[in-house]
């Protein structure tokens, strides 16, 4: 008879703790629960489903099938060139009725599961021998390329530097990162000219927001104004003036950590970034603790993705980093974040079951 694994407590208490704060988030931003709110606690539920039918499947199942998910979501990347849906200015979705579906963002969990696969037989002494990278930097490159002609410059940072993360942690000499990082810096130029314009008024706003605070700054300022406005206590809740006011841009998205910010001050954000590290904390225990190779370097993969996601996210709101547009994890609005998010803890939530009850893995 089938048994459902339980999920590990803390962890989804703190996901609950921290969809919980999403909710009084955009109910504030909205100032009515029938919009933003309703929607996102309906892909809160789907999330929660999804995080639980994932936590229950085998992780053989993912070694087995994940090079044919891989492709799957490969082809769905090359649909939405041909046939996808445009919204401010990028082409990213595939659309299916009422429902929209972002194939990167699925990409990100099956691109760690082919590289987890591939990297698991070999040895860390194959690992550093040039000829043993040309396939996964091939697997990884063909989708960077396609995500980036959509444009999405964020999500193309993600798949790299969790390609790069699992590179690091499968015993891939420095030396080749700092090759990798010195050709980066000589082919600078060659990068600013396929940028689109849109994406280096990003980057020159990031080194001076002020250049063109009414145009490509004003994301970065009314931020900042947002954050620092909140204090040490925040104005408190429904008392945010520049998210009420409608003076911060995308304050139910990518900017809601202001939002929040503005309403919960420094503290609230601690209380925030708290929470976020003792996901963090669990996620890497559960990768360290593996007595699986392909189980260790998925979990680790997965982990260090989610970390990227939070980071460049703080770093964007609060103008440390450019703006790339990166949802703050289980805070955003927005659906196909979320429900990948939540699918990934859960086939983190299955390693850490496993370790509990050895598998055949």
């Amino acid at each position: 008879m089938f048994k459902l694994r339980p999920l590990p407590l803390l962890p989804f208490i703190v996901l609950l703790a921290i969809t919980f704060f999403s909710m009084i988030t955009l109910y504030s931003a909205c100032t009515e629960f029938s919009s933003w709110c309703t929607k996102q606690l309906w892909r809160v539920l789907l999330g929660i489903i999804v995080l639980i039918v994932v936590t229950n499947i085998k992780f053989s199942v993912w070694k087995k099938y994940g090079f044919n998910l891989y492709l799957i979501c490969l082809v769905a990347l090359i649909a939405v060139e041909v046939m996808g849906k445009i919204s401010m200015g990028a082409q990213r979705w595939l659309k299916f009725g009422i429902f929209t579906l972002q194939p990167s963002e699925f990409m990100r969990i099956f691109l760690i599961i082919v590289l987890a696969r591939y990297f698991s037989i070999h040895t860390i002494d194959d690992n550093r021998r040039t000829k043993t990278l040309l396939i996964p930097t091939l697997v990884a490159i063909v989708p960077i390329g396609l995500v980036l002609f959509q444009p999405d410059l964020g999500t193309a940072m993600l798949l790299i530097l969790v390609f790069l993360s699992i590179l690091f942690v499968c015993g891939v000499q420095i030396w080749k990162f700092l090759m990798v990082f010195v050709g980066t810096l000589a082919c600078t130029p060659l990068l600013w000219g396929c940028l689109y314009d849109y994406q280096k008024k990003r980057i020159l706003m990031f080194l001076n927001p002020e250049m063109d605070p009414c145009g490509a700054g004003y994301h970065i300022i009314q931020s900042k104004i947002a954050l620092g406005s909140g204090g040490i206590c925040g104005k408190g809740f429904l008392n945010g003036t520049q998210c009420h006011l409608n003076f911060l841009p995308e304050k139910h998205t990518d900017f809601i950590l202001a939002s929040f910010a503005e309403e919960f001050g420094f503290i609230g954000c601690l209380v925030l970034c708290f929470l976020y590290a003792v996901i963090l904390a669990f996620n890497f225990n559960v990768a360290i603790l593996s007595r699986n190779k392909f189980s260790q370097i998925m979990v680790f993969g997965l982990s260090a993705m989610m970390f990227f996601y939070i980071i460049i996210n703080i770093g964007m709101v609060c103008g440390l980093l450019p703006v790339v547009g990166i949802p703050l994890p289980f805070l955003s609005y927005g659906g196909n974040a979320l429900i990948t998010l939540m699918a990934c803890q859960g086939l983190i939530f299955s390693a850490y079951y496993e370790q509990q009850n050895p598998e055949k893995i």
